[in-house]
């Protein structure tokens, strides 16, 4: 019998191993860049650029995919897969610095990715600091179609409650809106939108100055009232563009926004919705876009959080597939806000009432934090709660 044994060992714990090993304490944090594997994906490359970067990689005894066209140059463009770890990625980066044809700029946004940190936003005085803990937002739809709690909390006085209730629970922010953006829904108009969440801003925040408020509309004139009556954050599920008044409204007032990825409207994001590419693609240069577009309207980078939109023009796959890699939009830069609660991508597989798969979507949360999403968007805060704060102790 041998005396040895052999146990796999997850990256992320390499550090508690290589210690308990006796390996020398000085040389540490420099021999963990050997052991932390990186891919990252570099879009719409010339030939030459490609060709550069995989000579480059496989010269430190790492790798690169390229379109099988590249050597032929029958393509013009190709995406690349680079594979290495990250004390090679420095290397390769330093040698990319002395090549042509723009090389030095991408390995300049290859080091700035890997050595990124995220850095706070401040809202209503408080920091939210995305790599000390998950933020729960809570849901508070002043609607009577919404379809989970569709007409439940229309008095202001009810709403007020819930919120309350919310806060007790331990709510980092509460999402109030004024028209459902489920499938199919119709428009609301700003003045009957404004008419259901004023009085409930007003109400929430003559008790209670203290909690972080975000408006979920699509209308520039909501968002400025809102905003006016003491809502800290705008959340419009058209990605800023369904009213081309809106990146200028969350400028002015200096306020973070949600920028969600969706397709075409609620009334007819879910009639077929069909992409080119696959899907995580789509929705990642998407996203790309309208955040530069944002920032170009004069919205800060710092105040900047994204959200994929699942169920936003999407089938079960898709959703599915955005769920299971919801981590490269970290790449982003930005926090990651994902809603999922109560959606059909839960209802597909588990059968019951909305209140009855509670505990998948808990499950189903409790993985997009595992993947690194920074603010979950949920009904119940109450049993989500526990389930963060678990996590976070973990993570």
């Amino acid at each position: 019998m041998n005396d040895f044994y052999i146990r796999e060992i997850s990256p992320e714990n390499a550090e508690s191993v290589i210690k308990d090993i006796g390996f020398d304490k000085s040389y540490i944090k420099t021999a963990l860049k050997k052991y932390d594997f990186k891919l990252y994906k570099i879009c719409c490359l010339s030939c030459q650029q490609a060709t550069i970067i995989k000579q480059l990689a496989l010269s430190v005894g790492a790798d690169a995919a390229i379109h099988r066209e590249v050597i032929t140059c029958k393509i013009e463009k190709t995406d690349l897969l680079l594979g290495s770890t990250i004390s090679q990625l420095e290397i390769i980066c330093q040698k990319m610095k002395k090549q042509p044809f723009s090389l030095q700029k991408i390995s300049e946004q290859l080091l700035e990715q890997l050595n990124q940190s995220p850095s706070p936003i401040i809202i209503r005085r408080k920091e939210f600091n995305r790599a000390k803990k998950t933020y729960i937002m809570g849901i508070l739809n002043i609607t009577p179609d919404s379809f989970s709690d569709g007409g439940i909390y229309l008095a202001p006085d009810k709403a007020a409650k819930h919120a309350e209730e919310m806060i007790e629970c331990g709510v980092d922010i509460i999402d109030i809106g004024g028209e459902s953006t489920r499938a199919y829904s119709k428009e609301v108009n700003p003045q009957e939108e404004m008419a259901r969440v004023i009085p409930v801003i007003q109400k929430i925040r003559s008790v209670n100055s203290q909690i972080v408020l975000s408006i979920d509309t699509r209308h520039s004139e909501t968002a400025e009232e809102a905003v006016k009556y003491g809502v800290d954050i705008i959340n419009d599920v058209s990605g800023l563009e369904w009213d081309d008044k809106m990146p200028e409204v969350a400028a002015k007032f200096n306020v973070p926004v949600i920028i969600t990825h969706s397709l075409s409207s609620p009334e007819t994001m879910q009639i077929n919705p069909v992409y080119e590419e696959n899907i995580v693609d789509c929705v990642y240069k998407e996203l790309f876009r309208k955040t530069q577009t944002a920032i170009n309207a004069g919205i800060s980078p710092k105040n900047i959080i994204i959200d994929p939109g699942i169920g936003f023009g999407k089938t079960f796959e898709h959703n599915i597939e955005l769920i299971k890699r919801i981590d490269e939009f970290k790449s982003m830069k930005y926090p990651v806000l994902v809603g999922v609660s109560r959606k059909s991508v839960i209802s597909k597989v588990i059968d019951g009432s909305a209140e009855e798969r509670e505990d998948a979507n808990i499950a189903l949360n409790s993985y997009l934090i595992i993947k690194g999403v920074n603010i979950i968007r949920v009904h119940d805060v109450k049993k989500h709660f526990s389930a963060v704060k678990m996590l976070d102790k973990l993570l």
